[in-house]
Order: structure tokens, then C-alpha cells, then sequence
């Protein structure tokens, strides 16, 4: 159940389990709606992401960067980016998921089409200078394709997860601590207790087949503009709604996320510096309560508002689960107290920055506000609004909510 939850708090990767496996229930579901609605991005992103090309430094010395994936959360802004320092960009992928308004990205960016099952093809005979992988969390996809670049690439960037840890009960995890291991490493099936075994394989790959070029990235929550999985979405929108809002457990309880504008910026920065090594991409900088989380979002609109916080026990007896209802928010107890208190410190050290909470807020409002109103009215994550309304009644007729 833990590794589950852990599972359903990361990043969700741009590919899919192999063939004939199966995922749990809320992977499966994140996925299908991150390819039904990714059409949905608003063209003021767009906007944005050519006043930043405009903007941006360029760097001393382009790079030919290959992106595995590209079309997901993190896949465009990595584009963006790199476009916006000088960089020439080549993505792979299936072409099975083409959001409307990044046809016309999609469109300035070489694209080459395959299928880390089976077909990679199209990667055979060319050189870049560094490759992302965004996409892998199988290690055979990683095997397969550092095989075929190990000679035509320089560094190889894996983006992997902070569920790869073996045990989240530590506060201050570092890119140190032992990764959670599998019984039997053919196992291809991605479930919430094999993923983050799968994932710790593929960093290995990476590193066998690039000792000296591995780059490997463990974000956690990503989160921002484009989060089609409203995982992290759900708390800005259900605050702008306003009116009283259920707050899971203590005030106190920690928790942590990275935007994905930012985890694209710190991966070109790292390629662009040859940063090789591994990194706990995971923020804000210094640590952030759940409550510093909804009051901090809570300053970016204008309504009538309240907070009431329902403790863990109390949620999970009426079915309430952190992963999927109350989300970015894991309760610290049960093997789970580090999972919102990783350390970061390496990361900082090499280049990660973070906007303010604020930013990330206020971007993920204005864009969740530019979807079509049946995409908006059936949000991926999140408690329900009438369900809410049914457990904050039963908390408050509890003794008169006392805890």
C-alpha cells in the first residue's frame, strides 16, 4: 500500500507498462486521462513559451539533445527550454498523443516515430550529444535503447522517481540511501509494488551502459500548467472555488512537489553543464507544511474561504484516501514519514531553482480556466465536491468535530 501511494504521488512517465502487464487502478486511470486530455492546453501557454524562447540566455554551446518521450507534463517545457537557449531538439515517440496546441511545437521539432516495445528503428545510425529519457520505466526500454546510443551520444539523462527508495521512513532521504530492490528483475509488469524496484533497475542500466556519462534525475510530484492528471491541480481549483475546504490531517504535515518548468530547466542545465550524477529533483527549497501549502495558494484569489482540517484517521474511516482524494498529501506514519521530507540539497547545490509557490498557483488556475467546461467538470484527482460536503458534515456532527 505504501509503495502504491508513492507510486500515485510521482510523476507519471510519458510511455506505458509493457504488453499484457497491468498497473494498479489509479496509474491506469492517470495515464488514460493524460492521453484524453492532453488536447486541451491553453494557446496563452504558447504565448508564453515564445516570449521565453525570446528571453532566455542562450548558452555558450548548443547541443543536439534527443528527448524520449516529449508530450507528456514535463515533455514540452523541456522543449520550450532547450529551444529557448539554442539547442536543437529530436523527440521519439509513438505519435499517439498530440495535444492541439502543440501541434505547432510539435510541428518546429524533428520528430522520429517508434515504439520502446519493439521498434526503435528510427534511432539507429544518428548522433546527439545527450539524450533524455523521459519515457522508461521498464528496464529492458532503457537496455534496448542505451545499447543502441552508447556510441552515438555523450551523456544519457534518465528521469526516474523518488519511489525508488526502499524505505520512505527516514526524514532527510538522499541520493544515498538504498533503493528498493525485486525479487526476480524480468518482472515487466509496473504495479505499485514493483514500480519503484523497475525504476531503481533503469537508473542501473543507465549507469552500466554510460559510466562515465549518467545523468539520473528522481523528481517527485510534478506539477503546474499541463498536469492532466489534476493531482496536484485539484488544490489550486478546488481553493479558487472557495467556501469551506476540507484540509487533510495536521497543519503540519509535510509535503513537497517540483514544477515541471522548473525540473525541465534544472535537466538542460545539467546537460549543458555535463552535471553527471544523481539528483533528488524535488522542492521548494526549503520545507513547506500543508498548511503553508493551502494558505499559500489561498493568497493568489480573491473569496470567501475556510480551512477545516480533518485528522488521517478520521478520512481514512470514511474512505478518503491521500492518493487519489486528498492529493499531494501523504500521511507521515507507517513506513511513510519521509516521503514528503526528501533532501534536496544536492540538487540546489547544482543549479535546481524553484519559482514561488504563488507562480505555480496562480499558472495553474489560469490554465486549468482555459479548458473546455466537460474537461473541467471531470477533474482526474481530487475529492468529489458532493463527498466533501458528506464528510465535512459527519466531521462536524462528530462530537462537534473535536479531534
Amino acid at each position: 500500500m505504501a509503495m502504491g501511494m508513492a507510486m500515485a504521488m510521482e510523476t507519471e512517465s510519458e510511455g506505458r507498462s509493457k504488453e499484457g502487464g497491468s498497473m494498479s487502478t489509479t496509474r491506469r486511470e492517470f495515464l488514460q486521462a493524460t492521453a484524453a486530455v492532453g488536447g486541451a492546453l491553453g494557446l496563452g501557454m504558447l504565448a508564453c513559451a515564445r516570449a521565453e524562447e525570446r528571453q532566455v540566455p542562450r548558452a555558450e554551446r548548443p547541443l543536439r539533445i534527443l528527448i524520449l518521450g516529449g508530450t507528456g507534463i514535463s515533455g514540452p517545457h523541456l522543449i520550450h527550454y532547450a529551444r529557448a537557449r539554442g539547442h536543437e531538439v529530436t523527440i521519439f515517440n509513438r505519435g499517439r498523443r498530440e495535444p492541439t496546441v502543440h501541434q505547432e511545437l510539435i510541428a518546429r521539432t524533428e520528430r522520429l516515430i517508434g515504439d520502446r516495445d519493439d521498434d526503435i528503428e528510427a534511432l539507429r545510425g544518428r548522433e546527439w550529444d545527450v539524450v533524455i529519457d523521459n519515457s522508461a520505466s521498464i528496464p529492458s526500454w532503457v537496455r534496448q535503447t542505451t545499447e543502441l546510443l552508447k556510441d552515438s551520444v555523450d551523456v544519457y539523462l534518465f528521469v526516474s522517481s523518488l519511489s525508488v527508495h526502499a524505505d520512505n521512513s527516514k526524514i532527510g532521504i538522499t541520493e544515498d540511501d538504498p533503493v528498493a530492490t525485486i525479487d526476480d528483475p524480468t518482472i515487466e509488469e509496473v504495479t505499485g509494488e514493483t514500480y519503484g524496484a523497475l525504476k531503481a533497475l533503469c537508473e542501473q542500466e543507465t549507469r552500466n551502459a554510460f559510466p562515465d556519462g549518467a545523468i539520473v534525475v528522481r523528481p517527485h510530484l510534478i506539477v503546474g500548467p499541463s498536469d492532466y492528471s489534476d493531482r496536484w491541480t485539484y488544490w489550486p481549483v478546488r481553493i479558487d472555488r472557495g467556501g469551506e475546504v476540507m484540509a487533510p490531517g495536521e497543519p503540519t504535515d509535510p509535503t513537497q512537489y517540483i514544477d515541471a518548468r522548473d525540473l525541465a530547466e534544472f535537466e538542460i542545465h545539467l546537460l549543458e553543464q555535463r552535471a553527471l550524477g544523481t539528483y533528488s529533483a524535488v522542492g521548494p527549497l526549503s520545507p513547506l507544511s500543508m498548511a503553508e501549502l493551502l494558505y499559500g495558494i489561498r493568497a493568489v484569489v480573491s473569496n470567501e474561504i475556510s480551512f477545516t482540517w480533518v485528522n488521517a484517521d478520521f478520512l481514512d474511516e470514511h474512505e478518503v484516501r491521500p492518493w487519489g482524494h486528498m492529493t499531494a498529501w501523504i500521511p507521515p506514519r507507517e513506513g511513510m514519514e519521509g516521503f514528503s521530507a526528501f533532501d534536496n540539497s544536492r540538487a540546489v547545490a547544482a543549479g535546481l531553482k524553484y519559482r514561488p509557490l504563488a507562480v505555480t498557483a496562480k499558472d495553474t488556475i489560469d490554465w486549468w480556466k482555459t479548458l473546455p467546461e466537460d474537461r473541467r467538470a471531470d477533474p482526474q484527482a481530487g475529492l468529489p465536491a458532493e463527498r466533501e460536503v458528506e464528510v465535512l458534515a459527519a466531521w462536524h456532527a462528530r462530537e462537534g468535530g473535536s479531534r
